[in-house]
């Protein structure tokens, strides 16, 4: 007994499940010793899965620094698995104390792991990180990538964000192309807020879309004579559906 003993006690993998059993019951100190005992067994399989573990186990414990670092030296086994989600940990640990610049190299970290289960998250957390400072094709490219994941989770809410900004720019078609695309990914059943929110969406494009039309029959010069009192009260009436009120008035005295 005594001689298979020491092979086993120095096993990463099983030091790493009973490090797991260990802090799921509440004794985060022990399992951090297990964890860094892995850790200092250099280069093993499980090394990666141990250094993800200890930061996990020190942010619950509120060592932040030291659980990124703990992140880090997961993401730096260049594990497929345990890599990218210490970086998703990582981006949330800066995320959660409003780190947002140094949240953004770790959601690319996520990106370039290529993890297709972390893709969706990632992608939109860049998306909104690059909105919030006004950079609109960068934020596009990542809604756009999140779409195309064919996540239902994170998937309509990019839908809906890049819709958002395409009917600011005056392009409601691509924003229907968005919405869409996002529409499909909702089981309505299941998920009839998220549903119900796309398609409002859906439909403010489309009167965006016939506002656009509408004054684009009027145009600049004398309207139509057949088409242009049809064309004045259509636009007339839709324009305080966008909240246009005033708009609306302006078109009734022009017409």
């Amino acid at each position: 007994m005594s001689e298979s003993a020491g092979p086993l006690a120095d096993d990463p993998a099983r030091l790493c499940e009973e490090a797991r059993n260990l802090a799921e019951n509440g004794e985060a100190e022990r399992a951090a010793l297990l964890f860094e005992k892995v850790l200092s067994l250099g280069e093993t399989p499980s090394r990666a899965r141990a250094a993800l573990g200890l930061a996990v186990v020190l942010d619950d414990s509120g060592d932040v620094e030291r659980a990124r670092e703990a992140d880090r030296a997961a993401i730096a086994t260049g594990d497929p698995e345990y890599g990218p989600r210490a970086a998703y940990h990582l981006a949330l640990t800066h995320e959660r104390a409003g780190e947002h610049g140094e949240a953004a190299p770790a959601w690319r970290v996520v990106v370039d792991f290529g993890n297709e289960t972390y893709l969706p998250p990632a992608h939109l957390a860049l998306a909104r990180l690059a909105d919030d400072a006004g950079e609109f094709d960068a934020a596009r490219e990542h809604w756009e990538a999140v779409i195309r994941t064919g996540d239902p989770e994170y998937g309509p809410p990019a839908a809906h964000d890049l819709a958002q900004r395409l009917l600011e720019r005056g392009d409601p078609a691509r924003a229907q192309r968005a919405l869409t695309a996002g529409l499909r990914l909702i089981d309505r059943a299941t998920a009839p807020y998220a549903y119900a929110r796309l398609a409002v969406a859906l439909g403010i494009s489309y009167l965006d879309q016939a506002i656009g039309s509408f004054g684009a029959a009027l145009g600049e010069g004398p309207a139509d004579a057949e088409v242009g009192p049809l064309a004045t009260e259509l636009l007339a009436r839709t324009l305080p559906l966008r909240g246009r009120a005033g708009e609306a008035g302006e078109v009734w005295r022009r017409g």
